[in-house]
């Protein structure tokens, strides 16, 4: 590429990168190229997304991308149009991310993650460095070269190009091409070193990614080491630009910085020789990073030595021109002191100090291990410089009380210790290090006393947790100083074996420290230990370490067996026999005690000891605490770690057995107070002395302090602590502590109220009274409501609260100074009410059936003030306190019914007006748990639920349940009503809510719809009802049945409304409680009856009713019982209706009785479909004999109705219906003398229901008792023989005979002279038959069932009745030819479109004369009106032409015989267009045939059409057939799929002969040369492919070969005139007789005499390739070769 081309890349802008343009391949690191391309952007950021969750399980330090990288605004986020500032910052989370995840690499969700990050951000492109940053350290892995296949690098001037060969071939990259990259690209190797401190300071802000880096540092390591080994000769510009990486990695705190480090440094000594300057800044440096950080100082000195040792040129001293391990060994003592001076130098920064002589001894010793000597030689020396400064005569070696110096010369003593005791076990330095052991003891630790104090230094080192001395004591180096101890103890003598066993001596409790070890090893070294110091005579501790040698294996095997053996040892003190041994072991373990005791012991050693005291030691103890609480004052510093855990430890021991200490021992009742107390914390890693000691209050604690008052003062200084202290810890710490005690409740109302103040109040008058004898009494005395509503918010979830009883005085007192307050405070006391009132309910709960019997003594009736409670719900305005209070009385209501039965009804009626309006689940609970609670008392003291003085009270209640009701969210009405009426008896109260319910309705006021209003509570209403069972639903519906009947009919609105009832009046009338006439209009009694009967209807219609309705006549006598009761009073209801009926005839309300009655009537219908069938018969025979015409009309339409929707019946209930035939005789023949004429129009109707129950009762009994059925006829032929009878009645005769008739047959004839001039004659009335259909319809249907039924008996009536059909026929035929002619378009079209939609759903048989009319109109249109109507003409026809496809798929008679009634209707349509108003309607029908809405039947619809349209229009149709050829060619292709129905292969052979006859039309019309070279191309292989197409079975199939596939291939041949065309056809034909199916074969040769009749002589040029192929069909058929032959 030119400069220019460069120049001209790094000008374009980043929106022309075809690179995001092209959208065929997508960069993708798991998915192929074009895969990826096809998927959406939220697929990838999906992926990424699980990616990274996934990467976030193993390593949190990828959260802080989940807002940047893969946040939802980056799927919007287009770098390439993006600021150079935003696309800078993007660049660094990218590298940032990059970094973190190059650990990660190898696993699935990192390459989840990077998919995402390629497509999104274009990584691969605008971010290469980072990404192969992240992935060069895998460059031997397939996933690298997936990685690196995605770059774009073929530029030979880019920076990454060498890695170009890779990519095709897709091989990983070798090691041996990248250490020889890395030695020829100095720019490369620099990036290599770049990549650690990149790493380290993406994992900076993470403490835990040390372990992260390791694959960073290993590739850095590895290939810059190698590279220094493969290079010829490493030049100065490697070694430049490789000093500042080693420099920072010897400088860096991370172990593997500093090996890695380590390692170039060694290779660089051995590869190339450096400058005396470089040599000694990287010694220093090596020395240096040992020294402050000896992590690696094994390997940082190896590194020194292998850097000493190769560079035999260097300088390090100025003085000698030898090396550093020459001038060690060199034999002039003055050589060797200036090389140990200079190493000084480098250990001490600085610190130079003379040495006066070498170690003589030691010139033969090899170069590293003398070096090594000499080094920690000087250290000693430099340590009994400041051994001086401090005072080794103290007992212990405490280093919490040592000064800074004197804690960093005991670190140096025991790094040395460490050093020499692992240099001293094995190997060929064993040796001299042993003698360096020996000089450090005797320069620094040279009397036994101070020797075993620095041991017992380091025996307990290991428990402290402050580490003063900064230096780690592990269990080998414990072990090893006490092996070292055991050792020295073996050549002590007596004197100081006494001295070390001594009182004053750490020696003994240093090593049951080291006992308590869960190192088995440190363990057995410390009874090793023990073992040796057990020589020493005269011990305080004898007796402890006599037993515990005895039982050393116990306490190897087990580190908490000490804590058993001291047990033992406590124990043995208290009970010995031996009184001397008793007196020893008690001396032995208080002196163990005394050095816990002690201040000079470390805590952390006092610590451990205490741990493996078990027994109570608390008494012994005080005085530590008291010293430790003294320290942790606030006005010194914190406590130590350790004594912090000490502290923590003490208080531990504040036990069931050393609670009674608490009561006998002042002081540490007043130490463990101040622990309580002790809110700041001791030490940040420990809890405060406060929640340590309220953790230690435990039931069995508390239950053993035994004196009442330590108790109280407890529960005091809790209660303090939860007022004083604002912590949340210390809050749950004081509410877990009093939650698990069992405290008296009597203790806790002490602290509710002062002792001396009296503290219950019983009434409110009381309290009343006792305010006004009080008023200028100060409030100083009582306690602070802040503390009441602590104790209170405790006390709710308080289970073991013993004398709960004690508590209610106190409660109700508060409540009481609750409801003295002032207004200004009620905001703050709403809360102290509630939490009173739940207080008291919990007692209630305690003191309920269930719980123990309260003290008569304690608690009486007196103690609970319920008019208190009564007066916090009238005076709150809360929701939360009105629950509770209605809790609360629900619960007394179960232990002093009579107190809250005072005050019922306040209760219920605020209830009503609040509680029930709120849409929450707790009020919900509030009135459900009142229900519950307050009724059943109510029932209890009522004598039962039927009681006078209980129904009213109920219906009170539910007075008020019901006028709240409107208020009451929706979803929450049903289960209150449902609640209250299971709670009260379904069975005695059901029917008085209902009652109740419709009131509210009925003199309620609704705006809008009425009916809708009304609807909506009926299903409501009903609802309520299918809560409860069948039983307790019928026998609602007989009560309210006969409330109704108890109402007065009417009432005179100008009456005066009753007087309200007095107070002396205790128990109303029910039926004034529920629905008191005297005050209610006239208007609201009839709605309220209108309702209540409409309700009755709809119930026992509901399918809620119905699915729980059993089978009567089964298991359940009782519900049949009552739906007889309720048959028996829903009759005495339609009498009284009835009456009301005849009665308000002639008044206004007339028409209301009448609407009432017919409601009567359904609850009627209702009865009848829950009546077994013989009763039903029975009273219905009753009812038609009933005076009232609507009753009696009422009954037969029952029967009608039965008879209707039932049609198998038992022999004795034919029986029963047969007998019903004389009473409907009776009805028909009834006379109409004194009748209004009202009642004239009445009974005639009455007639016609009678004639059709008899004509039903024929119909379904009449073929089997024909008998029965003679009398029926006689009366039906009396009818129409009848002159003036009414033509509505003669009518339904007419039908009756028609039914009678074919039933009864020849039974019939004898009536037939009577009977035909009767027909005959209603035939002839020329105007009752136009004016009357029904009249019209009867005549006929009668004439054709006579005629149908008896034809050789009509011959007498047959002129005539040829006559009146003749008549009628042409009288239809004038009329459908008016219509068609007479009517105009914009009238007949809309109507023949209504009609359409009416016939196509039941009557379908009238559509072909339906289709006949719009025809006929059609044809008469002129050109002007069908350009006018044509598009609504089109609507039309598009919507009958999916007859087939909604309406009709199955049918295919009727749908061939309907849609083509259409189609002929409009091909004349199509007949009356032009060319140019007939192809957007052509055009329009064939997209319509495309649409997937009819299916494959629109294209057999279409193509029928298509078929007629090319008959009529011959040649001009071929002008549009062009378009039809492909869907010609398409079709015959997948016909066989067309079709997935039963009559599926039926409909595809439809298809084909529509398709095939539209075909021979178009090619035998053909004048144009339509037929193509294209076309027919594109039609002749499927159309002789058909000769295969089997579907529909052989008849099918020949006879569509032969009448449709024959004609059209014969057409298509004379359509082509080309001799090409004709040799292709003929050809295709011929290969057809190869097929090996006879019928095919024979089918093919008919195709082929078919061409060649067509052709004639045209056909000469093509029998020279037709004869072979009919020569192979001679040798196997032999009848289709004589036929043949013929032709």
């Amino acid at each position: 590429m030119t400069s220019l081309s460069h120049q001209l890349k790094r000008l374009a802008l980043p929106q022309t990168d075809a690179s995001l343009l092209i959208c065929h391949d997508v960069a993708s690191l798991l998915f192929d190229p074009k895969d990826a391309a096809t998927m959406d952007r939220s697929t990838f950021y999906a992926l990424g997304c699980t990616g990274l969750e996934e990467l976030l399980g193993l390593d949190p330090v990828f959260a802080d991308f989940q807002q940047t990288l893969f946040s939802p605004s980056s799927q919007t986020l287009e770098r390439s149009v993006q600021s150079k500032e935003v696309n800078r910052q993007l660049d660094d989370s990218i590298s940032l991310f990059l970094s973190r995840l190059c650990p990660y690499f190898l696993l699935k969700p990192a390459h989840k993650c990077m998919e995402w990050l390629i497509h999104r951000f274009h990584i691969h492109l605008y971010n290469v460095d980072s990404l192969l940053s992240c992935v060069f350290p895998y460059h031997d892995t397939k996933v690298f070269v997936r990685v690196l296949q995605l770059l774009r690098i073929k530029d030979s001037a880019h920076r990454w190009n060498w890695l170009q060969c890779l990519q095709k071939p897709g091989v990983p990259l070798s090691r041996a091409a990248l250490v020889v990259h890395c030695t020829t690209d100095l720019g490369f190797m620099d990036f290599i070193c770049s990549m650690v401190p990149t790493s380290i300071q993406a994992f900076s802000a993470h403490p835990g990614g040390c372990s992260q880096l390791r694959v960073v540092f290993s590739f850095y390591a590895s290939t810059i080491v190698s590279a220094l080994d493969a290079v010829e000769k490493v030049s100065e510009s490697i070694i430049s630009k490789l000093l500042p990486y080693v420099h920072k990695g010897l400088k860096s705190p991370l172990a593997d910085y500093k090996a890695a480090s380590y390692m170039i440094v060694c290779q660089l000594a051995v590869s190339v020789v450096l400058e005396a300057g470089l040599v000694d800044a990287l010694a220093f440096q090596v020395v240096k990073s040992v020294v402050k950080e000896p992590v690696l100082d094994k390997e940082g000195l190896g590194c020194l030595m292998v850097l000493l040792q190769n560079q035999k040129d260097g300088a390090i001293l100025g003085d000698s021109d030898t090396s550093v391990l020459l001038s060690l060994n060199h034999p002039q003592p003055s050589v060797r002191a200036l090389a140990l001076e200079h190493l000084m130098d480098v250990v001490t920064s600085g610190q130079v100090c003379k040495r006066p002589q070498t170690r003589a001894d030691s010139v033969h010793m090899s170069s590293f291990f003398f070096f090594q000597l000499s080094l920690l030689d000087f250290i000693t020396f430099f340590l009994q410089q400041q051994m001086a400064q401090y005072n080794t005569q103290s007992t212990w070696w405490n280093p919490e009380k040592l000064d800074a110096n004197t804690c960093c010369y005991l670190n140096l003593l025991c790094r040395l210790f460490a050093v020499i005791m692992g240099g001293a076990g094995e190997g060929p330095a064993s040796g001299g290090f042993r003698d360096l052991m020996k000089v450090l003891v005797q320069v620094h630790l040279p009397e036994p006393l101070m020797l075993f104090r620095f041991l017992c230094l380091l025996w307990g080192y290991g428990g402290n947790h402050g580490d003063q001395l900064d230096v780690k004591v592990g269990a080998v180096l414990q072990t090893q100083a006490l092996y070292m101890g055991r050792a020295l103890l073996a050549s002590q003598n007596a004197a100081t074996l006494r001295l070390l066993a001594d009182a004053h001596s750490p020696v003994v409790p240093s090593l049951l420290v080291c006992l308590c070890s869960p190192v088995r090893e440190v363990r057995r070294a410390g009874l090793g230990v023990l073992q040796s110091l057990s020589a020493a005579d005269a011990s305080p501790y004898q007796p402890i370490t006599e037993r515990l040698l005895r039982n050393s294996e116990e306490i190897t095997a087990d580190p908490s067996y000490l804590n058993t053996a001291l047990a033992a040892l406590h124990q043995d003190s208290l009970s010995s026999k031996s009184q001397t041994q008793q007196k020893k072991l008690q001396t032995s373990m208080q002196q163990l005690l005394e050095v816990v005791r002690s201040p000079n012991c470390p805590s952390y050693t006092a610590g451990s000891l205490l741990r493996a005291m078990s027994h109570d030691v608390l008494s012994a103890l005080l005085p530590v605490l008291d010293r430790l609480q003294d320290q942790a004052g606030p006005d010194v510093p914190a406590l130590l770690a350790d004594e912090a855990r000490l502290v923590q430890l003490l208080l531990g021991k504040f036990t069931q057995e050393s609670a009674p200490l608490l009561a006998t021992d002042r002081k540490c009742l007043e130490l463990f107070v101040c622990a309580l107390k002790s809110s700041a914390p001791s030490h940040p890693s420990i809890p405060s002395s406060q929640i340590i000691a309220l953790e230690q209050i435990s039931k069995s604690f508390f239950s053993s302090v035994g004196d009442e008052s330590v108790q109280q003062k407890l529960l005091a200084v809790m209660f303090d602590l939860l007022v004083d202290n604002r912590s949340p810890q210390v809050a749950n710490g004081v509410s877990s502590a009093f939650k698990g005690i069992s405290v008296d409740a009597q203790l806790v109302a002490n602290e509710l109220s002062p002792p001396d103040k009296p503290a219950v109040g019983g009434t409110v008058q009381q309290s009343r009274r006792s305010r006004m004898t009080s008023v200028a009494e100060p409030e100083g005395g009582a306690v602070s409501w802040g503390r009441v509503c602590l104790i209170l918010e405790l006390l709710q979830h308080k289970k073991k609260l013993k004398r709960v009883q004690t508590l209610v005085p106190v409660l109700f007192s508060l409540l009481s100074r609750c409801l003295e307050s002032g207004p200004a405070d009620q905001t703050s006391v709403e809360y102290t009410k509630q939490l009173l009132l739940s207080c008291l309910l919990n007692v209630c709960t305690k003191l309920g059936p269930d719980g123990p019997a309260p003290d008569p003594g304690v608690l009486d009736e007196d103690k609970f003030s319920v008019e208190l409670v009564v007066q916090c719900i009238r005076m709150s305005e809360v929701p939360q306190t009105h629950h509770q209070a209605l809790l609360l009385l629900g619960s007394v209501a179960a232990i002093f019914p009579d107190k809250v039965l005072l005050n019922i009804m306040p209760i219920f009626t605020f209830m009503g007006a609040n509680i029930m309006r709120l849409d929450d689940a707790y009020s919900f609970r509030v009135i459900d748990k009142t229900v519950q609670m307050v009724i059943p008392a109510l029932i209890q003291l009522s004598d039962g639920q039927t009681s006078p003085h209980m129904v009213a009270m109920a219906t009170r209640i539910m007075h008020v349940f019901a006028d709240a009701l409107p208020h009451v969210p929706e979803h929450r009405r049903l289960p209150i009503l449902t609640q209250l009426v299971t709670t009260l008896g379904p069975a005695h109260f059901l029917w008085a809510l209902m009652l109740l319910l419709f009131k509210l309705h009925a003199t309620a006021a609704h705006a809008g719809d009425k009916d809708a209003a009304l609807q909506k509570d009926l299903d409501f209403w009903i609802c309520v009802c299918g809560q409860f069972e069948v039983n307790e639903q019928l026998t609602s519906v007989v009560r309210i049945l006969g409330f109704l009947l108890r109402l007065p009919d009417d009432k005179d609105d100008g009456e005066t409304q009753q007087a309200p009832l007095s107070h002396e009046e205790e128990v109303e009338e029910e039926e004034d409680l529920i629905f008191n006439v005297d005050a209610h209009s006239s208007k609201e009694l009839r709605h309220f009856k209108f309702i209540c009967v409409s309700f009755m209807a709809q119930l026992l219609r509901s399918n809620s009713f119905i699915e729980k309705r059993t089978v009567f006549g089964g298991p359940c006598p009782s519900e049949r019982t009552l739906c007889f009761r309720l048959l028996e009073e829903i009759l005495r209801y339609i009498h009284s209706v009835a009456r009301c009926v005849e009665e308000n005839a002639d008044k206004p309300t007339a028409k209301f009785w009448r609407v009432l009655l017919n409601k009567a009537y359904e609850v009627l219908d209702q009865m009848n479909a829950l009546l077994p069938t013989d009763t039903f018969i029975t009273v219905m025979k009753g009812l038609m004999g009933n005076e009232l015409p609507s009753v009696r009309r009422k009954a037969m339409e029952l029967l009608n109705n039965k008879l209707q929707h039932r049609t198998r019946w038992e022999e004795p209930q034919v029986a029963v219906f047969l007998a019903l035939i004389d009473d409907l005789l009776s009805v028909v023949g009834k006379p109409r003398s004194q009748l209004t004429r009202d009642g004239v129009a009445e009974h005639a109707v009455n007639r016609q229901t009678a004639l059709y129950s008899l004509k039903l009762l024929c119909r379904g009994f009449g073929s089997a008792h024909q008998e029965a059925f003679a009398p029926v006829l006689v009366r039906a032929v009396e009818i129409v023989t009848a002159t003036e009878e009414d033509k509505n009645v003669t009518g339904s005769g007419l039908l009756c005979i028609a039914e009678v008739v074919s039933t009864l047959k020849a039974r019939a004839i004898p009536q037939l002279p009577r009977l035909m001039p009767a027909v005959l004659s209603a035939l002839r009335d020329r105007k009752e038959l136009l004016t009357n259909e029904i009249y019209l319809l009867s005549a006929v249907t009668a004439l054709q069932r006579i005629t149908e039924t008896l034809p050789h008996f009509i011959s007498p009536y047959l002129q005539d009745v040829t006559s009146q059909v003749s008549a009628l026929s042409a009288r239809l035929s004038a009329l459908r030819n008016t219509l068609s002619t007479k009517l105009p378009p914009r009238v007949l079209l809309p109507t023949v479109s209504r009609t359409y939609s009416s016939l196509v759903l039941d009557r379908k048989t009238q559509l072909g004369a339906l289709m006949s009319i719009l025809k006929e109109h059609i044809s008469h249109m002129d050109k002007d009106q069908l350009s006018v109507h044509q598009s609504e003409l089109t609507a039309f026809f598009l919507t009958a032409l999916d007859f087939r496809s909604e309406h009709c798929k199955d049918d295919l008679d009727e749908a061939e015989r309907v849609e083509g009634a259409v189609i002929d209707c409009l091909v004349a349509m199509v007949m009356k267009l032009s060319e140019v108003t007939f192809r957007p309607l052509f055009f329009k029908l064939f997209d319509w045939s495309k649409s997937e809405v009819g299916g494959a039947d629109r294209l057999l619809t279409f193509y029928r059409l298509t078929d007629a349209v090319a008959d009529r229009l011959k040649g001009l149709f071929v002008l549009f057939a062009g378009n039809l050829v492909k869907p010609f060619a398409d079709l015959l292709r997948r016909s066989e799929r067309l079709f997935e129905s039963d009559p599926g292969e039926h409909k595809t052979c439809l298809l084909l002969r529509s398709v095939l006859d539209a075909m021979t039309k178009v090619f035998m019309y053909d004048t144009q040369r339509f037929l193509s070279a294209e076309r027919a191309h594109t039609l002749m292989s499927p159309l002789v492919d058909q000769v295969e197409n089997l579907v529909g079975g052989a008849e099918r199939y020949q006879q569509r070969v032969s009448q449709h596939l024959v004609p059209c291939v014969g057409q298509f041949a004379a359509a082509l005139a080309d001799h090409a065309h004709w040799k292709t056809l003929n050809y295709q034909v011929l290969l057809k007789t190869r097929h090996s199916h006879a019928e095919v074969r024979f089918s093919a040769l008919l195709l082929l005499l078919e061409v060649a009749s067509k052709l004639k002589e045209n056909y000469v040029v093509l029998l020279p390739e037709t004869i072979p192929f009919l020569a192979e069909l001679m040798e196997g058929q032999r009848k289709t070769l004589k036929l043949l032959n013929r032709q």
